[in-house]
């Protein structure tokens, strides 16, 4: 077992402290199923499908039952899902159904889990692979408890931060892997030698990277050549099922073009998702201070902002890669394995930090070293390190309510008029904007830069004629343009409070044409959204009989 001396110690704290803490989070996470779950679809809200993925999927993917909200592309989630219907991956549209078929198939733990608690039935496949995370956060409950229960009420503060911590909610609102992953890199540190290997190689063919987690597996003391033997027979153990399963797909599913192989597993290890050390977090910080400054924080419902929590993340995090630096345990095994992601997560790029919350579930290995550090010395500092290093924490379990409580998101484009039969218009989301975004009242999408596009398809014989209604606000005040080909719709000022939007009426020929948003370019530290385009509607003047 990894466990620290503690340093001091506070009053002893009684067993019903963890008991109320583990109840009051299990309320939570119950609470939040139970909001999710729908006769018609089961628990599949947790995976986020998008309709390009479900079009595209393989047969028996499209033919079963699950919600599919009107969004485009959805998230990785839906990807992992889709393979534990196939987990093999026999079917040869495969190739085609996920975006990076190779990279996606490397991490196959959870579907093959889902196929087997599923009985290999499709819907119930779907609905085990989404209660996979909560699944694990039962186990994980008890990892914690057994980590944090010897420190004392720093123990329960440490284990009531990090039963609902941003990455564990993330990881299980959209059914990833990152979580599982780390709760058995976990266990394999805490239980060390042979034993733990063999769990470090399930956390591995869940996600490829936790195999660097073999620091907490591996000796470090003499004698150095007994310990260089059974070091050597733990990295077998740990790596070699991976290597045979990374083997079997690049057979199953060969790489276009003859990518070499270093590069094939170095882009299974990291992707394109590794910068120069700091250089995306500095990125978003310069952001996040420009939209605070343009007064892109509610305060009076300041629990609710974004862009507020993008900046306690940042502050989080750093204090947690601090701390394991300047605070060493090298015989602590879980030590070891924070200290080792944090040079990966310091050089992780800014496409991962667009969206604050995705790099919080890349953290957890060092926020749980962080705190369980923190437990063992709870000197007078104590609080202080806590509160920076937990900060970002009630947003999470914030969000993660409001996504139970969430009712699934409005249809983005209304059509006003009911049309006859054979005449039918559709429209979608082109080039240039950010996925949706939604509460229970409206929809929407920001621009991600100066030029963004709508496409409205005509699948009637006759042209229509047509308006766009809507309502428009900007990051920072600028002019925004809307056309058509040949033709200028609507021209306005954007400033922080939405604009009404309603174009002139312009015709649509059958089959598709593409409607324009231009403005100017977002201002110099504005961050990378322009303006934000809502309750977008398709005025459509019925043909004359």
């Amino acid at each position: 077992m990894a466990t620290l001396t503690p340093k001091k110690s506070f009053v002893s704290s009684p067993c019903w402290a963890f008991v109320a803490v583990a109840m009051a989070a299990c309320a939570v996470m119950l609470g939040t199923c139970l909001q999710v779950w729908s006769p018609a679809y089961g628990l599949t809200r947790f995976i986020p499908i998008g309709r390009e993925f479900e079009q595209r999927g393989i047969a028996v993917y499209r033919a079963t039952p699950k919600y599919v909200p009107p969004t485009r592309w959805g998230f990785d989630g839906q990807l992992y899902a889709e393979m534990a219907l196939d987990p093999l991956l026999r079917d040869p549209g495969m190739k085609t159904a996920l975006d990076d078929p190779a990279y996606r198939a490397d991490r196959i733990l959870l579907p093959w889990l889902a196929w087997l608690g599923g009985l290999g039935r499709p819907f119930w496949v779907l609905n085990v692979y989404a209660a996979l995370n909560p699944l694990f956060w039962l186990a994980y409950g008890v990892i914690l408890y057994r980590l944090f229960r010897p420190y004392g009420w720093a123990g329960v503060a440490g284990f009531a931060a990090m039963l609902l911590t941003c990455g564990v909610i993330e990881s299980t609102f959209k059914s990833l892997t990152d979580f599982p992953a780390f709760v058995l890199m976990t266990l394999a540190a805490m239980i060390g030698g042979s034993v733990g290997a063999g769990v470090l190689s399930l956390a591995a063919l869940a996600r490829e990277i936790n195999l660097i987690g073999l620091v907490g597996v591996l000796e470090f003391d003499g004698p150095w050549r007994e310990a260089l033997g059974r070091n050597l027979r733990r990295i077998a153990i740990a790596a070699v099922p991976l290597a045979l399963w990374f083997w079997y797909v690049r057979w199953r599913l060969p790489a276009e073009g003859g990518v070499p192989v270093l590069e094939r597993i170095r882009a299974s290890m990291m992707g394109d998702n590794i910068n120069w050390p700091l250089h995306a977090i500095g990125r978003k910080l310069e952001e996040v201070i420009a939209v605070i400054r343009q007064g892109g924080v509610d305060w009076p419902h300041f629990y609710k902002s974004t862009p507020l929590h993008a900046l306690l993340t940042i502050v989080a995090t750093l204090t947690q890669c601090l701390y394991l630096l300047t605070h060493r345990e090298w015989k602590n095994r879980l030590w070891r394995v924070g200290l080792v992601f944090v040079p990966l997560f310091l050089c992780i790029a800014y496409q991962v930090w667009y969206n604050h919350f995705t790099v919080t579930r890349h953290a957890l290995p060092i926020t749980l070293a962080f705190n369980l550090l923190l437990a063992a010395r709870p000197n007078r500092q104590w609080l202080i390190w806590f509160i920076m290093g937990n900060c970002f924490v009630p947003y999470g379990i914030y969000k993660f309510v409001g996504f139970g409580l969430q009712t699934p998101h409005p249809v983005e484009f209304a059509v006003s008029a009911a049309l006859p039969p054979g005449v039918a218009i559709d429209a979608s989301f082109g080039a240039g904007w950010t996925g949706v975004e939604w509460n229970s009242q409206r929809s929407w999408r920001w621009a991600t830069g100066p030029r963004a596009t709508l496409l409205l398809a005509n699948g009637g014989r006759s042209a229509l004629e047509v308006e766009l209604a809507g309502s428009v606000l900007g990051a920072a005040p600028r002019d925004l343009r809307v056309s058509a080909p040949g033709a200028d719709l609507w021209q306005g000022r954007l400033e922080a409070q939405p604009v009404p939007l309603r174009t002139r009426k312009f015709t649509v020929p059958p089959g598709t044409i593409v409607v324009t948003f231009e403005t100017a370019p977002p201002e110099a530290g504005g961050g990378a959204r322009s303006f934000r385009i809502s309750d977008l509607s398709v005025v459509v003047t019925p043909p004359q009989r």
